[in-house]
């Protein structure tokens, strides 16, 4: 932990009464290489991105209940938003892409915009230290980069992260992940309990 005390004069002058009082707290972790669970992939996914109006999502919404009423789920969803649009995307079965495609032109308003990305992959881990994730994704993101591999997509849950990869790239990119990460081996006990 990193402990570092603002000077005085700054906070007085950011309008901070009792700034002798004060006390700013950073914390920073760091190990050699990160540790992991290990890594999971998902082949034979679609990932669709949808855009448009932050007035259309109620039918969006409705859209992606039917979708949950007919069986159909996601591998993934993630979405951000601005003042005028949002963006959602979905990681779906190759099974079920035509299914969400069609419910999507269906039910959502002309002015909603959709694009799919067909075949993805998606590569997912965790471990004991992802409380910081981004830090964690900066270096998962390294170490594609350094073997050449480009992302379609990624966030990050908790403390998981997810990258989506193009057709066929997810084992490269889970080898390079291990070049990168350290996955704890977990030993077998040569005492067997007889009890």
């Amino acid at each position: 932990m990193i402990y570092q005390r603002p000077s005085v004069q700054h906070l007085k002058s950011e309008g901070l009464s009792h700034s002798d009082r004060l006390l700013e707290t950073k914390a920073a972790y760091w190990e050699p290489r990160i540790k992991t669970y290990g890594f999971q992939k998902i082949t034979d996914l679609c990932l669709v991105e949808v855009s448009g109006p932050l007035s259309a999502m109620s039918d969006l919404g409705l859209c992606l209940f039917r979708l949950g009423e007919e069986g159909i789920g996601f591998h993934l969803a993630f979405s951000w938003a601005s003042t005028s649009e949002f963006e959602l995307s979905l990681l779906v079965s190759g099974l079920a892409e035509k299914a969400v495609a069609d419910r999507l032109n269906s039910l959502i308003p002309v002015e909603v915009l959709m694009r799919r990305v067909s075949p993805a992959e998606l590569v997912f881990f965790q471990g004991p230290h992802f409380g910081d994730r981004y830090g964690i994704f900066h270096a998962a993101a390294k170490a594609l980069s350094d073997r050449g591999l480009t992302m379609l997509a990624f966030t990050c849950s908790g403390s998981c992260i997810y990258v989506v990869l193009p057709k066929g790239k997810s084992g490269e990119a889970v080898l390079a992940l291990t070049d990168a990460f350290d996955i704890p081996v977990r030993r077998i006990s040569r005492h067997q309990n007889t009890g």
